[in-house]
């Protein structure tokens, strides 16, 4: 039997039809800047400041049916810190979700693809795996990696030239550029921040950290960029996350004290949202924003 084939015309009409992200969520990209095919963008903060959480409530909204105000597109969640709960996610789903109707909380779970890494070589390995999913799929529009620095520390105890612990970043950078660009899948990564204030004094005196190390503060917690220039060069949308200062702290929901963050694009322009984190999900509270 004659194995089907597909002409480039007919596999970039399929690959036209992926879902689109601009609505994936206005009060964190702005109204005028949701996601376009082809985005990258990155989730920076420390342990705490809730960037899986985040990326939990953008799947609900991407695998959610679009009578529920989802977008009905796939997603493609890679694990690396192993923090992903499915759990959690059902639990958001629920929300907005008929409990009882399990038929419609399969579809969506069904649009969703999970797989985890314990190692940067198995990552670059499991990227090069992801292209059948990928292509083979138009309705998979989102590639999620939490998070994308898992492995700095150990790539960098393995190999003492900085080429050499750069070395599988670079690489996982090339296949998910190739990925951005060929099917025009958006990307969300998260990005470890490493470093405490405790520690500000040794950092400053560490020269063999990298010789392109640079910083931003936002609020109460500084960005420090330490991956390899192709990374940096990716990303379109840079926010650093934050817990709310003690002003806000004060929020509560049916008795009980409701923790508050932020979110502070610092990359391509200004722009803040403020945000909530109950049991039912995260709840927007606003946003402010100007151009830079």
């Amino acid at each position: 039997m004659a194995a089907s084939r597909e002409s480039g015309a007919q596999l970039l009409a399929r690959l036209g039809s992926r879902p689109s992200l601009v609505q994936l969520e206005t009060a964190l990209f702005r109204a005028d800047m949701g996601p376009k095919s082809g985005d990258a963008i990155e989730l920076y903060g420390p342990e705490g400041t809730v960037k899986t959480e985040m990326l939990l409530h953008l799947t609900a909204r991407c695998i959610l049916p679009a009578s529920l105000g989802g977008l009905e597109a796939g997603v493609v969640f890679i694990d690396n810190d192993y923090h992903f709960d499915i759990l959690r996610l059902v639990t958001i789903l629920e929300g907005r979700l008929d409990t009882t109707d399990e038929d419609r909380m399969k579809q969506c779970l069904g649009r969703l693809y999970i797989v985890r890494c314990n190692s940067s070589e198995q990552l670059v390995i499991t990227l090069h795996s992801l292209e059948h999913i990928i292509a083979s799929s138009s309705e998979v529009a989102l590639l999620i990696v939490d998070s994308i620095s898992a492995f700095y520390w150990l790539d960098r105890s393995t190999d003492d030239s900085m080429s050499g612990q750069e070395l599988n970043q670079r690489r996982c950078v090339d296949i998910l550029s190739r990925y951005l660009s060929d099917y025009g899948i958006v990307l969300i990564a998260t990005k470890q921040a490493l470093f405490g204030h405790k520690s500000r004094k040794n950092q400053n005196e560490d020269t063999t950290l990298s010789p392109k190390l640079e910083k931003t503060k936002v609020e109460n917690v500084e960005h420090y960029e330490y991956m390899c220039h192709a990374w940096q060069n990716l990303i379109k949308y840079r926010y650093v996350f934050s817990r709310a200062t003690k002003k806000d702290i004060s929020i509560e929901e049916n008795g009980k004290d409701i923790s508050s963050f932020s979110a502070t694009m610092i990359k391509p322009v200004e722009h803040k949202c403020e945000f909530t984190v109950a049991d039912r999900g995260i709840s927007f509270m606003g946003s402010l924003y100007n151009q830079c």
